[in-house]
């Protein structure tokens, strides 16, 4: 008789759970620590409010990673578990030395017609991305060869990565509100000028952090690969779930898969075209103008806006344990909740730089409460949508990623067309 994939005789690891947590947190903590860091990089940097609409197109080109890996695995077959060991070992490498680059050089610009900008970070953060997007193919498929109850450690793991670094940047803080002193303006008068942002420890310091991270996961995987007491927890090679059936979207384990039930594309089309909506709100466009919406309330704000929109992601995972979609009404009910969240949040950016409720609590409030439970209430209708559409086998899933991407991609070109193109959003200069 088997419970949670073992055998009855067979004692679980703790020291393989601990160490399938740890390496779960390097899938997704250096993304997340980088628009957890948002904050102090806007303040910083010259892009200014632009910035998130560059990260999020560089985010978006790094998926190419996830589609040439997966053409790369269909096409060894056989060897395709030796190289998913090989990725990942790459991969960790890659990312802990991209993090250590950006602690030592995010600072570092370039003039580029003219115009300065962060080639440094906006290089770094490509290859940054390009790590934490091709986890969702590399790591899973490596994750199946252990015994199926060890699955749910990574994915606690993969819900620390978003939890972490969101955690250490609220202890970072961002030092208070802008406050205005006493600068040189361009003849060598004296002019007001908005005072540097005074966290408790540097941006330097929190790339080092996220270095550790992805130091400690590829420890982590090393023992893994190569302790000869986890040897127990581990399937044959032959047992390994197949990759392009997912195991999880936006960060939450989906439920085991049934039988696969053929499906015309037709059938699926309504919640693809919800999903696809729904991702270029949720991926593309939001994020691009969050600093145009949340700004203009103050650094204290957009602090908590970055930190804990973080957390309502692994938070409405746990909801979905609590209360599964069953239903595509349920999903498209809670997404047209996340759609209303959504304008008040598009309707602040586009008033920039005096959105409604500007110098007040409410108005600091109302924005940081539209952000988390828009961020919410996404998660919940995306991973409800990929529920839904799980028992139809891996050709569903294939289309769910794609829409995703799709809508994605399309969010994220509009978004920095707008800010950085058409000029469509102001930014609010207290001094």
């Amino acid at each position: 008789m088997k419970s949670d994939g073992s055998s009855a005789g067979e004692r679980r690891l703790p020291l393989a759970d601990l160490l399938l947590v740890l390496f779960g947190i390097s899938s997704w903590v250096a993304v997340n620590g980088v628009w957890a860091e948002l904050p102090l990089l806007v303040a910083a940097l010259p892009e200014g409010w632009a910035l998130p609409s560059y990260l999020s197109v560089i985010v978006q080109l790094a998926n190419l990673g996830p589609v040439l890996y997966s053409v790369l695995r269909a096409r060894l077959n056989g060897r395709a578990s030796r190289l998913d060991v090989v990725a990942v070992y790459t991969m960790v490498t890659v990312g802990a030395a991209a993090c250590l680059l950006s602690g030592l050089l995010w600072r570092r610009t370039s003039v580029i017609g003219g115009t300065s900008h962060s080639t440094a970070l906006f290089t770094l953060v490509f290859f940054i991305a390009l790590v934490d997007c091709t986890s969702s193919v590399v790591y899973v498929p490596y994750t199946a060869r252990f015994k199926h109850g060890y699955l749910v450690s990574y994915m606690i793991g993969e819900g620390l990565s978003g939890l972490l670094p969101s955690l250490v940047a609220l202890i970072q803080g961002v030092g208070g509100n802008a406050e205005c002193v006493n600068g040189t303006g361009p003849n060598g008068s004296v002019v007001p000028v908005p005072a540097e942002l005074q966290p408790r420890f540097a941006v330097d310091d929190f790339f080092y952090f996220l270095c550790s991270m992805m130091v400690v996961s590829g420890v982590a995987f090393a023992l893994l690969q190569h302790l000869p007491r986890l040897a127990p927890a581990r399937e044959p090679a032959d047992g390994a779930a197949a990759v392009g059936e997912p195991a999880a979207a936006a960060g939450c384990p989906l439920p085991p898969p049934g039988p696969a039930t053929p499906v015309a594309l037709s059938a699926m089309a309504p919640l693809l075209l919800l999903q696809a909506a729904i991702s270029l709100l949720a991926n593309g466009v939001l994020p691009s103008v969050q600093s145009y919406s949340v700004l203009p309330y103050g650094n204290v704000a957009f602090h908590l806006v970055a930190t804990l929109s973080l957390m309502a992601n692994p938070a409405a995972c746990l909801v979905l344990y609590a209360a599964p979609v069953r239903r595509p009404v349920v999903a498209a009910g809670w997404a047209a909740l996340g759609g209303l969240c959504a304008v008040y949040l598009l309707v602040t950016a586009a008033l920039s730089p005096t959105p409604p409720l500007q110098g007040t609590a409410a108005g600091q409030a109302l924005v940081v409460l539209g952000w988390v439970l828009f961020v919410g209430l996404t998660t919940y209708s995306k991973v409800g949508i990929a529920s839904l559409l799980r028992p139809y086998g891996g050709r569903a899933l294939f289309w769910y990623g794609a829409a995703t991407q799709a809508g994605s991609t399309l969010g994220a070109l509009a978004a920095f067309l707008a800010v950085n193109v058409f000029d469509a959003f102001q930014g609010y200069y207290p001094c």
